[in-house]
């Protein structure tokens, strides 16, 4: 492709969304993706990672003009953008845009909820900005996924800058002058490695990109000058990061199609790749009682990238154990769930799970998609049962459904708010197109007596 045809469909989309009248399945999609996000950052509030950067950005804050999720304190936007969009990602239980790998919410909704509190922004445009950015970090996954990612880019941190960055214009209402340079201004700051995926980093990393492309806003709409065609400049976007084969196909339908009714919200609170292969392991423990000491052998098959991202036979930490496939299995086949308490509660060095995970073997099979899997067991007497997956529960093929979202919150946000409270910021999160301003939103966290209990971000 030649000439800055994709950053100017972006910037005209970017500023198109200011007003944008969206349809009722977006806005819908939409405020249980917001919902879903909060909530996972409610129940990192005493996450150690969460409270590390605190402390941090506490000491580095400027101006009071953004809450924190589940505190009743207030940083710079700046700074409220890494710690929530960092608390959003911390349990892995935020939501995935699965055919390139984003988390659609984590920057975008970490940027946005930022600038629309500071500048008491409708929950209407609050909305629209968070479909925008979506839709631009998605769009541009499109386009790059897999090369990008394959070659060790943390592609929700990278591709979540300007995600983030056009969320800010469009409630900080800038032109395409403007809107042009806050693009390239998350360009230069577009970052994360895939290195980081087994730590804590692999939150801050969409932290970063959160803070990254709020800054990216601001300083546009400050006047400051970037490379307008940040994506197909000499030495830009695609030059570093890879050219994409087709840019036709994945921008035609750019604002008839928004890409957050694609979102799969997560059931379970580790990597999605290991979702299809929970979900086999649960439908097999629910066929007939399962005995680990009966065991032969279990054989996982899935796409390859699964186990590059998930294969860790034994992992050395309950981190590391929501990026392993068969800590996974072994969970959901003993514990008869795989939820937040089952991963939470249960030592990775638990010697049952131990000898469990050493009966598997993982296969990979490239005819299968990202979204399958296949589980058998092999008893020593002979016996063998097999099911397999092809779409997961999340999944847009099989969303959570109201109740199910409602009490993946609920679990989530009595980490961290009074249950009167918590149960009202879900109602209001379903609504959240109608309210007036973010105050009726996050007031749920800053109002006195709405919090679970005090917490204190103690210096080391």
């Amino acid at each position: 492709m030649t000439g800055p045809t994709v950053s100017r469909a972006l910037v005209a989309f970017i500023c198109a969304g200011r007003t944008r009248d969206l349809p009722p399945d977006t806005i819908q999609s939409t405020q249980r993706a917001i919902a879903n996000w909060l909530g996972c950052a409610l129940g990192a509030v005493d996450d150690d990672s969460v409270q590390a950067a605190l402390r941090v950005a506490e000491a580095l804050a400027g101006s009071p003009q953004a809450s924190i999720v589940g505190r009743n304190r207030h940083l710079d936007v700046v700074n409220a953008a890494l710690i929530n969009a960092l608390a959003a990602n911390a349990l892995d239980y935020d939501d995935m845009h699965v055919p390139t790998l984003i988390h659609p919410t984590g920057a975008v909704v970490g940027a946005a909820l930022a600038l629309a509190e500071h500048t008491r922004a409708s929950g209407a445009r609050f909305v629209r900005a968070v479909v925008t950015g979506i839709e631009v970090e998605c769009r541009l996954g499109l386009l790059l996924f897999p090369q990008h990612y394959d070659r060790g880019w943390h592609i929700s941190a990278t591709l979540g800058t300007f995600g983030a960055a056009a969320a800010g214009c469009v409630l900080l209402g800038l032109d395409a002058v403007r809107t042009g340079h806050a693009l390239g201004l998350a360009g230069t700051q577009s970052s994360g490695l895939r290195a980081m995926l087994p730590n804590a980093c692999k939150s801050f990393n969409i932290g970063k990109a959160a803070s990254a492309g709020t800054l990216a806003a601001l300083l546009a709409q400050a006047g400051f000058d970037s490379e307008p065609d940040v994506l197909e400049a000499k030495f830009g976007l695609f030059d570093v990061f890879g050219w994409p084969e087709d840019t036709t196909t994945v921008l035609a339908d750019l604002g008839r199609h928004d890409l957050v009714n694609e979102a799969s919200l997560k059931p379970y609170p580790c990597g999605v790749v290991i979702h299809p292969v929970i979900d086999a392991c649960l439908a097999l423990a629910e066929r007939e009682s399962f005995d680990p000491a009966t065991v032969r052998r279990i054989t996982i098959t899935v796409h390859p990238r699964t186990l590059v991202l998930a294969g860790r036979q034994h992992p050395e930490s309950a981190l590391t154990g929501r990026f392993s496939i068969f800590h996974a299995a072994a969970l959901a086949l003993t514990r008869r769930a795989a939820g937040l308490s089952a991963f939470d509660d249960t030592d990775v060095h638990d010697p049952v799970l131990h000898a469990l995970r050493e009966c598997m073997v993982g296969v990979e099979d490239p005819a299968l998609a990202p979204r399958q899997a296949h589980v058998t067991i092999e008893y020593l007497d002979g016996r063998t049962i097999s099911q397999a997956i092809d779409h997961p529960s999340g999944s847009p093929q099989r969303p959570l459904s109201d109740a199910q979202l409602a009490a993946k919150f609920d679990e989530l946000a009595s980490r961290a708010l009074a249950p009167d409270a918590a149960a009202r910021l879900y109602d209001d999160c379903l609504r959240l197109y109608r309210l007036p301003d973010l105050d009726a939103l996050t007031g749920h966290w800053t109002r006195p007596g709405t919090a679970r209990a005090a917490h204190p971000v103690n210096p080391q």
